[in-house]
């Protein structure tokens, strides 16, 4: 899939730790409308807004989004999906995971309106960004849990794709 293949959709990268910055800059630079989520004063959003993203709150973050990526600690998903995330997401949006554990063993119970899919490139943030920078990619494994709106799997492959992951492999 290459980039001129990808849907043009808005995406909301919440968190900006290792995974959370490669994402964001990998999709916004295979042309998705990208905006970050973070907490005003957090540790990254200063690194977020010098890297020339519009930094929200997360619940503002979510509001208009196609699609959202919760690229958070495992520890606080539950928490944040069940205040903030879900009475704040579009109806019929979908909700991404990099790992599997919260949705996997009933932590977070996704709304029945929402898409839920997993995209896991197999490699660290830094990686994953050092080679899209190089014009390569790292493979990326995705997974759909839940395909409401039936595009569950065109999300997680375009999302994929946006990271690099197209230009390596996509299981």
């Amino acid at each position: 899939m290459s980039t001129n293949e990808l849907p043009q959709i808005k995406i909301a990268v919440v968190g900006y730790g290792s995974q959370g910055r490669a994402h964001a800059m990998n999709l916004r630079e295979s042309g998705f409308d990208v905006v970050v989520g973070l907490r005003a004063g957090g540790p990254t959003e200063v690194k977020a807004q010098a890297d020339g993203f519009t930094v929200k709150s997360p619940a503002e973050a979510v509001k208009d989004a196609d699609l959202v990526a919760v690229l958070t600690p495992d520890m606080v998903q539950k928490k944040l999906y069940n205040e903030v995330l879900a009475p704040n997401m579009k109806q019929g949006a979908c909700l991404l995971f990099a790992h599997g554990l919260n949705v996997h063993f009933g932590m977070i119970e996704p709304r029945a309106d929402l898409d839920v899919v997993l995209v896991a490139p197999k490699g660290p943030g830094a990686l994953v960004r050092r080679e899209y920078e190089i014009g390569r990619g790292v493979p990326c494994i995705y997974a759909v849990y839940q395909d409401k709106s039936g595009k569950a799997e065109q999300f997680a492959l375009a999302y994929a794709a946006g990271l690099g992951g197209a230009r390596a492999n996509i299981i």
